[in-house]
């Protein structure tokens, strides 16, 4: 990390928000190029979106924001009493979008990259904030974020089977059992192959700049869903790609091709084996999802 954040294009931001909370982000690539806001899934930190994938982006032209998702990485959760949920990652990510045009003075609006539910924060904002939104590439996610509507499959049997009978909790004083306990969840979310070295990465980055997991600030007191949205998708007015693995077992890949329908004029790439994940072997096909949609 000492190396990457000595470089002149990667500059670190700290942004406050109204609750106490501070989220922690980055911004990769010369000021002026066109934005790509990268929005994580839930619980996640920035390092799931690993730097070889940044740079691919900025190659083309684009500056790339990432950030950590509260209690993840160096974002707090905040002081009690807390809010968590789709609004409130929608807030943050307005914040950080914000912050990010600030250092650079560039323009109000951003490609929103979205996977599983940070794909449901990239919907909702170019709903509800159009203004700030100029392109949207949803990587495997689906158009609700509510039980499975009649027409989109649940989740496979074995990840219903995994979410029941959760793994034991690790010491949350040992970073390499926190490291191993999370590879092993991972597992169960691949597709036809797990990456594991690449896995093992994301959160050996994650762990060294988080060593407590922030254990000590207690979990959220409020969750708000929010409204559904799957019947204002028609709404939505800007380049849109949706991308998704065939061997997704999170939303089956009817959810992707569901989205797409309801989404108008947008495209669909599918990755073939690919499940609820993003490894290398992905990334070639969703950096020309972001750079075809432009």
């Amino acid at each position: 990390m000492a190396d990457r954040m000595s470089r002149p294009d990667v500059r670190p931001l700290r942004v406050a928000r109204p609750d106490g909370a501070v989220l922690a982000a980055e911004v990769i690539g010369e000021a002026g190029h066109p934005l790509v806001l990268l929005v994580a899934g839930g619980e996640s930190s920035m390092d799931w979106w690993r730097p070889g994938f940044c740079d691919l982006i900025v190659a083309r032209g684009f500056r790339v924001v990432r950030y950590d998702q509260r209690g993840m990485g160096e974002t707090t959760l905040g002081p009690p009493p807390r809010r968590d949920g789709l609004p409130v990652a929608l807030d943050d990510a307005i914040a950080v979008l914000d912050a990010a045009h600030a250092a650079d003075d560039g323009a109000r609006d951003a490609h929103w990259v979205g996977f599983s539910a940070g794909g449901w924060v990239c919907q909702l904002a170019a709903l509800d904030h159009p203004d700030r939104v100029r392109a949207l590439t949803l990587v495997s996610t689906s158009p609700t974020m509510f039980e499975a509507d009649p027409d989109l499959p649940g989740a496979v049997d074995r990840m219903q089977e995994a979410w029941a009978n959760p793994l034991p909790e690790p010491d949350w004083g040992d970073p390499s059992a926190i490291v191993e306990y999370h590879v092993a969840v991972d597992r169960d979310y691949a597709g036809d192959e797990f990456d594991e070295e690449h896995d093992r990465a994301i959160w050996d980055d994650t762990v060294r700049r988080s060593p407590d997991m922030h254990r000590d600030e207690g979990g959220p007191d409020t969750v708000d869903p929010g409204p559904r949205w799957r019947e204002r998708l028609g709404d939505i007015d800007v380049p849109t790609t949706v991308v998704h693995g065939t061997a997704d077992p999170v939303f089956p890949m009817p959810n992707g091709e569901a989205l797409a329908r309801d989404i108008r004029g947008s495209s669909f790439v599918s990755i073939p084996g690919g499940g609820h994940e993003l490894p290398p072997a992905a990334w070639g096909r969703v950096v020309e999802a972001i750079a075809s949609t432009e």
